[in-house]
């Protein structure tokens, strides 16, 4: 064999051996991968929800370029402080879940509540593509949840995607006991309170006693917020009433520049016994957005309550004053709303 033919034979096998080569290795280069790093970070790692309330926790995951999309989010080995398991987050509890947006401008309580549903969630619930967490309070009580001053509970997340799997460790769930409606001064943490009322949110400044004609003030009003005991299975209301330093019943229509028919988000309005009833679907108010039954910013709702007298200088003036007020617990509620010193001058 001449050395031109067995270059171009060894040519041919260099070259037949490199294809082979290159072939036979597709199958070890690596597809492309999620990666994984550690800058997913939630800006919020220890939870104080109020129990008897829904808390949803929103935006509160950060996930830095080293992370790829999308992830899996999961509550995992969840635990009492001291470190025995619980299965507390397993358990399923009915919740109301809106299916349609509500606006404030329902017509009645059968169009509220056909837009809404019963779900069936976990107290505790992460959703599994945001990392948010929902906290469903209206379904559980300090009956059976550890509330403050107990530590509460301890639970990790674990996030998974193509990449791989991690864990953020030691979340917090340190739920705050009950406290059913708003302004109140029960006690977050041993679920007493010194007194029993609390005070309107805003007064007129022209309002004046009866009495003494001396300028009245917020603290003049005492607000009680009492849940009725109603045999009546289903209803659902909401009654306002006034009483005087004696403890009388005083007629709602001496605030008789109030509009009554549109003061709460309620239906079918009556007078009883020195009373004003609604029916209501609950909570009050039912979503936290701005409706004319609100404050501003939707959080609160508002009741405001007027009559008109000759001021001073013998001109008719608005009089009025308001409460802003939360509701959570659904049932039959009275708002009481007592003068112990003196009533306003109405006349």
């Amino acid at each position: 064999m001449n050395t031109k033919s067995y270059n171009t034979i060894k040519q041919v096998v260099l070259f037949g051996f490199a294809l082979f080569a290159l072939t036979s290795c597709k199958k070890y280069i690596p597809t492309d991968q999620d990666s994984l790093g550690e800058d997913v970070v939630y800006n919020t790692t220890e939870f104080q929800p109020v129990l008897g309330r829904n808390t949803f926790y929103d935006n509160i995951v950060n996930i830095g370029q080293n992370t790829s999309q999308p992830l899996t989010f999961k509550i995992v080995n969840a635990r009492d402080i001291d470190g025995q398991p619980t299965t507390l987050f397993d358990d399923k509890f009915p919740v109301k879940i809106w299916k349609e947006a509500y606006t404030g401008f329902e017509k009645s309580i059968a169009e509220i509540e056909a837009k809404r549903k019963i779900e069936y969630r976990p107290i505790l619930e992460i959703l599994e593509k945001s990392g948010n967490i929902n906290f469903w309070g209206e379904s559980g009580n300090s009956g059976f949840i550890k509330a403050q001053p107990d530590s509460g509970y301890v639970f990790d997340v674990e996030l998974t995607n193509t990449g791989g799997r991690r864990y953020l460790r030691n979340f917090k769930l340190k739920p705050l006991r009950e406290r059913p409606y708003e302004p109140s001064i029960i006690d977050p943490i041993t679920g007493l309170s010194p007194i029993p009322y609390t005070f309107i949110t805003k007064m007129s400044s022209n309002m004046r006693g009866d009495r003494t004609d001396r300028a009245m003030f917020n603290s003049d009003i005492r607000v009680y917020f009492n849940k009725l005991e109603n045999n009546v299975a289903g209803t659902k209301t909401l009654t306002i009433s006034f009483l005087d330093s004696l403890n009388n019943p005083i007629d709602p229509k001496k605030f008789s520049a109030t509009k009554w028919e549109g003061l709460v988000h309620g239906f079918n309005h009556r007078f009883e016994n020195n009373k004003v009833v609604y029916d209501v679907a609950y909570p009050i108010p039912l979503s936290a957005i701005a409706t004319p039954y609100t404050n501003i910013t939707g959080e609160n709702a508002y009741i405001e309550f007027k009559f008109r007298r000759k001021g001073d200088f013998g001109f008719l003036e608005d009089n009025y004053f308001g409460l802003e007020f939360s509701i959570f617990e659904e049932g039959n509620w009275e708002i009481q709303f007592r003068f112990p010193y003196e009533l306003p001058k109405f006349d």
